[in-house]
């Protein structure tokens, strides 16, 4: 709204209303501005002299005075009462009595305008004797009408009157309303001697002096009441403030916590510190069952009764007040319990003997989960205060309960789900050791057979040295091959501690090319390496390592035809949001693995050795090189396609790591 006019202006219309009208003046005052409208007391507000409005507010007023007196001259009159019965204000009494007469009050007119009015200028065309003509220009950006302008005439009309004088004559020469570019005033006053303007002019400041203090000692009083007013909103809005970060505070401590019992205590505790509550209830709404039933309590003088621990209503009994403010979402309070309607056998009745009851739902995602009772057993009931905190604190008790209910069910699934995984742990265990025993059987029992075999001819074959020297071979190659798989199954089921120390990478594969050399040199197999030299030492089980390294290479020196190529290469792994990591790569150019097999390659037994007459394995070098790899928390993966060879690629957290300035090197043997 804009401020465009003193409300001096409105004063005069409401007192001269409340003198001469009988009947019903919330009319007068309704529907003026939507920002006066909002106001608990919009008449107060137009009585405050220190409050300023627009002019089309004043035009409203002055409208529906005149249609509710049927009176077209109204605002004539409503300047003279103002005059009258000095509801202008002492302040500007005081001005205009000031100037001791009229000839000084026009000289300073525009002045005296200015600060309760923004509307017009006033041009002061010329004074002589006791006449004076007057141009008023208004301001035709303002919503002005031809009341205000009456209005002005009837001020400047009984303007001596403040001196104890009689009326002026105003006779209005042309006006703007009625098309003119101003109104002009032809103004005479009646005419004072000279001698009674000295006298008047001799009194005038006593008695400004005199209605000065008496209007201040009105206004002093005026002021001590607003004060007293001003200070207890303020005492009210420091307690608020304190109420609302009390309830901040405590919401973010009741959503932190996630243990059902726990919580419940945490949110009877805040409550009853922040909202002074001395009893309370929580109830859920038990789906399964379609009930209300009670969850937690305080404030019964010590442990909860049983009656009340084991209280549960039907959600279909809808007379009873929890279960209907469950259904509806909506807060009731019951001020008076006596005189209500609330069935007074009630187990929550009977054993409380409450006053008064305020339940409120408990909800979230638009969903009631249950209810919050409390009561008051004094004769003020449950305080206004209270009701409105615990309002605004439900939804994040609400929240919370619902937060803990699922974390507790998470709770009830994740040892459901570690149960599973211990009877899944335990049956893959149970399948590991048959597969174990299957295996180990037809491993042991092919050589076993074989030997037997020539147990059983020795006898008539002793003296056939062929025959002998056959027999000391296969018997050596097959005793080999079951001493070969039980060293495999004794390290596979011998869990050993692992020992982490800093290594060096690139010496620990040499060792392992080196160990490997007579079978690789044999098949005329080259070796290259591609080192990373900005890699030297990594933290590391040299000897897990060397396990992992030697079975890959290894099996690529078996698989690759003479005079085929393993390439080793080694090179940090940089990637944005994921650790460090040291990459191994051991290549070969073998026949490579069916992709139907390659998901297979590292599970226990699996192998495609023995589907070939120039190969044997017991399927356990790759599973045994893969848990070493989880050992060190890396990974160990394969590519491979048939007749182009297979990539196998081992990943190595830095660790602690020491490294150099970035160089690579290839070497070859």
């Amino acid at each position: 709204m804009k401020k465009e006019t003193s409300c001096i202006n409105a004063i005069a219309i409401i007192d001269y209303m409340k003198a001469h009208y009988q009947g019903d003046l919330s009319s007068l005052l309704k529907n003026l501005d939507p920002a006066i409208d909002a106001l608990p007391d919009p008449e107060g507000f137009l009585s405050d002299p220190n409050n300023w409005i627009s002019c089309t507010v004043i035009s409203i007023l002055f409208k529906r005075a005149k249609l509710m007196l049927n009176d077209e001259m109204v605002a004539h009159k409503i300047a003279r009462y103002a005059i009258e019965k000095t509801s202008l204000g002492y302040a500007q009494r005081i001005i205009f009595k000031a100037f001791w007469s009229v000839k000084k009050v026009l000289k300073n007119l525009q002045i005296v305008n200015d600060k309760w009015n923004k509307s017009k200028t006033i041009d002061l065309v010329k004074i002589e004797g006791s006449t004076a003509v007057l141009r008023l220009y208004w301001n035709p950006q303002m919503d002005v009408t031809k009341d205000i302008c009456l209005y002005n005439q009837g001020a400047y009309t009984y303007l001596p009157m403040i001196w104890g004088g009689k009326p002026s004559v105003v006779e209005e020469k042309c006006c703007f309303f009625e098309g003119a570019p101003y109104c002009e005033y032809l103004y005479k006053w009646p005419f004072r001697n000279r001698f009674h303007e000295i006298l008047s002019r001799f009194f005038t400041s006593k008695s400004v002096l005199k209605e000065t203090i008496d209007e201040m000692e009105q206004d002093k009083e005026i002021i001590e009441q607003k004060y007293e007013e001003v200070n207890k909103l303020n005492v009210e809005l420091h307690n608020k403030v304190k109420q609302l970060e009390a309830i901040h505070e405590t919401g973010k401590a009741i959503l932190s916590v996630l243990n059902l019992g726990q919580l419940l205590t945490v949110i009877m505790n805040i409550l009853s510190n922040v909202c002074k509550i001395n009893r309370a209830v929580i109830m859920l709404v038990n789906e399964d069952e379609g009930a209300l039933e009670y969850i937690h309590g305080i404030g019964f003088g010590g442990e909860v009764p049983e009656m009340i621990q084991n209280y549960r209503v039907s959600l279909n009994r809808l007379s009873n007040i929890l279960v209907r403010v469950a259904n509806t979402g909506r807060s009731e309070y019951v001020p008076e319990v006596k005189s209500s309607t609330l069935r007074k056998e009630n187990i929550m009745l009977t054993h409380g003997k409450p006053t008064s009851v305020y339940v409120i739902p408990l909800i979230t995602r638009s969903k009631v989960i249950g209810v919050f009772v409390t009561d008051a057993v004094g004769g003020k009931g449950v305080p206004k205060e209270t009701r409105e905190t615990l309002e605004i604190f439900s939804s994040q008790i609400a929240i919370a309960i619902e937060n803990a209910k699922l974390y507790s069910r998470l709770q009830e699934q994740m040892m459901k789900l570690k149960k599973s995984q211990a009877l899944l742990s335990r049956s893959q265990k149970f399948s590991f050791l048959g597969n174990l025993a299957a295996r180990l059987a037809h491993e042991i029992k092919n050589p076993m057979t074989a030997i037997g075999t020539f147990i059983q001819m020795m006898p008539q074959k002793y003296d056939d040295k062929e025959f002998r020297e056959n027999f000391h071979n296969i018997a050596l190659e097959e005793t080999g091959r079951i001493n070969n798989l039980i060293t495999e199954l004794l390290d596979l089921v011998k869990k050993r501690e692992s020992n982490f120390e800093l290594n060096n990478l690139h010496d620990l594969i040499d060792k392992m090319i080196l160990l490997v050399s007579p079978q690789s040199n044999a098949k005329k197999i080259k070796v290259t390496r591609q080192f990373d030299l900005s890699i030297h030492r990594v933290w590391l089980d040299s000897e897990k390592m060397k396990e992992v390294i030697l079975n890959l290479l290894s099996n690529a020196v078996e698989f690759t035809s003479e005079g085929g190529k393993i390439g080793f290469t080694t090179k940090n792994c940089i990637k944005k949001g994921r650790p460090d990591t040291v990459c191994i790569e051991i290549k070969d150019n073998g026949p490579g693995i069916p992709q139907s097999m390659i998901d297979n390659v590292f599970d226990p037994y699996f192998t495609t050795k023995h589907k070939s007459s120039m190969h044997s394995g017991t399927g356990l070098g790759l599973f045994i090189a893969h848990q070493n790899m989880q050992d060190h928390g890396g990974t160990i993966d394969v590519k491979s396609d048939l007749d182009e060879g297979s990539v196998f690629t081992l990943t190595l957290p830095v660790g602690n790591s020491d490294r150099s300035s970035h160089a690579m090197d290839t070497i070859e043997e």
